[in-house]
């Protein structure tokens, strides 16, 4: 064999062509996992536990690599307008995308230095355009709406008080206790509404520590009502 045809089937057209792209794509795609398992943790009232953060946007890499898996595409794919495929051309399939998983990032770190990307060439993947258009790519956006919708809802969580910035504000802050006790300037906030929508949930549910915090919250009443 010679040197030429070594190197012509180690690096081939089709794993150099788009390992940009495809790496712009998985930089999306990790960045919508950060956030997902970011607004996941938050709604489960995890933000405390760095370890239990990092475990749900693991899992919501995960998710996303192994949906992606089934027909080649994710949120960041579609919007790069890259696939990912096989050697035949075909989708990755759940077993090799969830492998992949794992192997994408370490590939990410080293894809801007390579002329191609090594783990993907070990399961045999790389990135294709499919070159339908403008049109066909605008319809394709369609079945990625529900990440869309799932990166909304982290973000309500993400910027919606835990259980525990809600007890720290209303019970140890100035502008907590301003809140509680009607302030104009406060009321109407958004820390503050929220803050008082999730203590009247807490105390509903009977939490230890919203039912001490409700003596000294007046504001909740009217929460409370509803």
């Amino acid at each position: 064999m010679s040197e030429g045809a070594l190197f012509g089937s180690q690096f081939s057209p089709a794993h150099v062509r788009f390992r940009l792209r495809l790496w712009s794509a998985d930089l999306l795609d990790l960045g919508t996992a950060a956030l997902l398992g970011w607004g996941a943790a938050r709604a489960l009232d995890w933000e405390q536990s760095l370890v239990r953060m990092l475990a749900a946007m693991v899992c919501a890499w995960v998710l996303i690599s192994v949906v992606g898996g089934v027909r080649g595409w994710t949120l960041g794919r579609r919007l790069f307008d890259v696939r990912l495929v096989n050697a035949e051309s075909q989708p990755p399939g759940l077993p090799v995308a969830f492998a992949r998983a794992f192997t994408a990032l370490p590939d990410m770190l080293m894809a801007p230095l390579l002329p191609s990307r090594p783990l993907d060439r070990v399961l045999r993947l790389h990135g294709e355009r499919p070159g339908l258009g403008r049109k066909a790519w605008v319809l394709g956006l369609g079945p990625q709406l529900p990440w869309v919708a799932a990166l909304a809802l982290a973000a309500w969580f993400i910027t919606t008080p835990t259980r525990n910035e809600t007890l720290v504000f209303l019970g140890s802050k100035l502008t907590g206790w301003k809140c509680c006790h009607g302030y104009k300037q406060h009321v109407g906030t958004w820390m503050c509404r929220r803050s008082l929508s999730r203590l009247a949930r807490e105390i509903q549910g009977q939490h230890p520590e919203a039912l001490e915090l409700q003596q000294e919250c007046p504001e909740v009443a009217s929460r409370l009502k509803h």
